[in-house]
């Protein structure tokens, strides 16, 4: 933002955590140089970062016979109100998955064995879909980093130049790379059906298969682990450019005019992408000569290479909700003795090379976000002529056109439907608006007794969207000073925002998320008065039998295929904002600065996406099930004996909700002295917040979610702030706080007190200590070295980043310097 750097000025830093990991780096220089007799200059600034990836398994806290997970306490008999419904349990497990193979023999879908033949040890049963102990894949291994690696390399350039002393050419350009590489979940199956000739099959497992239901099979829940996480490799990059001209047009008046170019590509790379089809093809392995003549040689291949129409599908695949047909849909592969498919073991974390490689595959996505931006304005003052009793009245006007245009293109791999991923489609579109503006800033008095500053300021905007229509925003406000001490401010204002490209032409892309089941026992109590009624309406609508409602559970350990897309129906959402402050300056106290500002914003027509969970919850929450959450929702009938009622699909798109308000009061405190003692000079400062309220309302008519106090969204938050410098020295203390926050919302705790214990009900605050000090060598050079997280604050129970990051106490050294 500088107009005449001129010299060299550099910073660099490096961290580490107490434990050796997370480490960050940081480097930037920045030149600049006048020329011209001093009417041009030129500055460019390089700036460099990485922060490297931190794992799971880097924290002795997270592994996973230590991790703590809630789950159903099984001494609470009959809901007791005084024993809490879930408790922490270490060790925390899957009831019905395991890295080498959950194998149900009898159908009930219950593992009656691991894949290496041994008896699935179910533990010991956590409610849910959870164990503590035994075979069951563990839930901590599941989620994979903690955070990614990110490198990032930034480069801005300044230009500007005097034509002439009225006139001024500027420009800026601007490039930034972010390149991050993360790994997450590994792929996972359920209930895949494996034929009792496939020839891994441990013997035991095959005699108790064909004992309990013949030669049917027998099924298979699996977390593929030895296939690999799948990972993503984002690398993203914008450009912005920007020329314009400043000048004078008298005395009092001056112009601006600019145009503004800015783009945003982001190449995807995804890893590890499995093309289903060849997975269940190279899981259906038989013994070659006991397939062609009942004769075992030992060769095991796939049965589709030696009988390429023989291909078995998955009628039960996760849990019929996405059953597998390959007659349904185009192969990535061509069956037969040349297709390349090797067998793999279903049974055992151990496979054959190649087994691997040939599931998997590389796909890149690719997307590409511009905006030109054409602006002018006048801005001045009416001079004298033009005034009351205060200084001159100042305005400016302008106009403005903005284009935005947005589009995506997966590959062709994932618009296929074909791997394990989400099938996703290409997206386009674009939108323009017209502006124009106008601010005023009147001073009415200035100067006079009891009247330091009375000042009125107004600005109004109109825009014409190609998408939505006419949008106006407006800001009104005053600022009165009755004495230089104290000064007292407000506005009341209305915005607006439009939805943006992907929010209106979002393709309906496919989708897997998680859902906590209103309809569950356990959660049924939990809604609105309507809740009951409406799930037991939404059974008999399925054709649930009487037995099928009483065993329901809505328990789903796999996450559920939808779809989520935008919605060209979307309107703007609109806020209506109210300020009020003082500032306090006594000059009693020199160096004393006091504020505080009261805020209430009220959004209407807010557009957001619901989550899988609240789109349910709002389906039977509401007074009846005709509503379009209900529309969104898909659950399977009572002819679904495998798990009926049980949530199959969904179709998630951004809505107008009815409204979010907020309201609260940001406070500061900065404080500058230097006692008469030569012991150097201090600055306190203490920033902070007071949230008085957080509303949702999700319809209209709807009931009002408060979420003041839960997570992210703490009552207070406070940053205090000690500096102190002697001569060469400086000392820097920082303390960050924010208070307890609930570990459920208002409305669960309320329909449930006794959820867990008391002492586990809040997550404790957030309390952090930094300190850096630092030493000027010179007067040029800098040297500084510091801790953040001193005392070396942990994450609560149950949680891996919250109040703070698992990465824990973090030290870290640098330098700056001016040549």
């Amino acid at each position: 933002m500088k107009r005449n750097f001129d010299g060299l000025t550099a910073r660099a830093q490096a961290g580490v955590s107490e434990q050796g990991d997370g480490t960050a780096y940081f480097a930037t220089i920045t030149g600049g140089k006048n020329f011209a007799d001093d009417r041009g200059n030129f500055a460019l600034s390089l700036e460099y970062g990485r922060d490297d990836r931190f794992l799971r398994e880097q924290r002795r806290r997270l592994l996973p016979e230590n991790f703590v997970t809630f789950s159903d306490n099984l001494d609470d008999v009959g809901d007791d109100p005084n024993v809490p419904d879930l408790i922490p349990y270490r060790n925390v497990r899957y009831f019905d998955s395991n890295p080498a193979g959950a194998v149900d023999v009898d159908l009930d879908f219950t593992p009656d064995f691991v894949g290496d033949g041994s008896v699935f040890d179910p533990g010991t049963y956590a409610g849910g879909i959870f164990q503590v102990g035994g075979s069951g894949t563990p839930v901590s291994t599941y989620g994979g980093e903690i955070l990614p690696l990110i490198e990032r390399y930034v480069a801005n350039a300044i230009f500007n130049y005097e034509l002439s002393d009225n006139l001024r050419f500027f420009a800026q350009g601007k490039y930034a790379r972010v390149d991050s590489s993360s790994e997450g979940q590994p792929t996972f199956d359920f209930t895949l059906l494996i034929p009792t000739d496939n020839a891994f099959m441990p013997a035991n497992i095959r005699d108790a298969a064909q004992a309990a239901a013949g030669d049917f099979g027998v099924l298979v829940n699996r977390d593929n682990l030895d296939i690999g996480r799948r990972g993503e490799s984002n690398k993203r990059e914008t450009y912005r450019g920007v020329l314009g001209l400043v000048g004078d047009i008298s005395e009092n008046l001056n112009f601006e005019l600019s145009y503004v170019y800015g783009r945003s590509d982001s190449t995807i790379l995804q890893t590890r992408t499995r093309f289903n089809d060849r997975f269940f093809a190279a899981i259906d392995a038989v013994d070659e000569g006991a397939f062609l003549n009942g004769t075992p040689n030992g060769n095991i291949v796939c049965r589709s290479n030696i009988a390429p129409a023989g291909l078995s599908d998955q009628p039960f695949y996760n849990f019929v909700n996405s059953p597998f047909a390959f007659g349904d849909q185009p192969l990535s592969f061509t069956p037969g003795p040349n297709s390349g498919c090797i067998p793999f073991n279903v049974f055992s974390e151990t496979q054959q090379p190649g087994a691997i490689d040939f599931l998997l595959t590389n796909a890149v996505d690719r997307s590409r976000i511009q905006q030109h931006v054409v602006s002018g304005s006048i801005s001045g003052t009416f001079g004298d002529k033009l005034k009351l009793w205060g200084d001159e009245i100042g305005f400016a006007v302008g106009a403005e056109y903005r284009k935005e245009k947005s589009e995506s293109n997966p590959d062709p791999v994932n618009t296929t439907g074909l791997t394990f991923g989400n099938a996703l489609f290409p997206e386009k579109g674009s939108f323009d608006v017209k502006e124009i503006f106008g601010e005023l800033r009147v001073p009415i008095i200035s100067d006079r007794p009891g009247f330091h500053e009375l000042t009125a300021n107004g600005a109004i905007r109109i825009a014409d969207y190609s998408t939505i229509g006419t949008a106006t925003t407006f800001q009104v406000g005053g600022i009165y000073a009755p004495i230089p001490d104290i000064r007292f401010r407000g506005t009341y204002a209305q915005a607006v925002r439009a939805p943006n490209i992907g929010e209106l032409f979002g393709p309906a892309n496919q989708t897997f998320l998680f859902i906590t089941d209103p309809c569950a026992p356990d959660n049924i109590g939990d809604g609105s008065s309507t809740r009951a009624a409406n799930c037991q309406a939404l059974f008999q609508q399925l054709g649930l039998s009487a037995q099928q409602v009483a065993d329901f559970t809505g328990d789903t350990s796999a996450s559920l295929p939808g779809l989520s897309g935008g919605n060209r129906n979307l309107t703007e959402e609109t806020a209506k904002t109210i300020t009020a402050g003082v500032i306090l300056q006594p000059r009693f106290i020199p160096g004393l600065t006091l504020s505080a500002d009261y805020y209430d914003v009220k959004i209407e027509d807010a557009v957001s996406t619901p989550s899988l969970t609240t789109v349910a919850e709002l389906c039977v929450d509401a007074p009846d099930l005709d509503n379009v959450f209900c529309e969104a929702i898909d659950r399977n009938p009572g002819t679904n004996t495998a798990a009926p009622g049980v949530v199959s699909g969904f179709r998630l798109l951004p809505q107008n909700v009815a409204e979010f308000t907020t309201r609260g009061v940001d406070f500061s405190a900065r404080y500058r002295f230097t006692p008469r003692a030569n012991i150097g000079t201090f600055q306190l400062s203490v920033v902070g917040n007071y949230l008085d309220r957080l509303t949702f309302i999700a319809t209209p008519g709807g009931d009002t979610i408060d979420s003041r106090g839960t997570v992210d969204a703490p009552k207070w938050q406070v940053n205090g702030n000690v500096n102190w410098q002697l001569d060469k020295f400086g000392l820097n203390y920082r303390v960050n706080y924010f208070s307890k926050t609930l570990r459920y919302s208002k409305q669960t705790i309320a329909a449930d007190p006794d959820i867990v214990a008391p002492e586990f009900l809040k997550f404790k605050a957030r309390f952090t200590h930094d300190v850096q000090a630092s030493m000027d060598v010179d007067d040029n050079f800098t040297f500084y070295a510091g801790v953040n997280n001193l005392f070396d604050q942990q994450p609560d129970v149950g949680s891996t980043f919250y109040p703070v990051s698992a990465v824990g106490r973090f030290l870290y050294f640098g330098f700056r310097t001016n040549l």
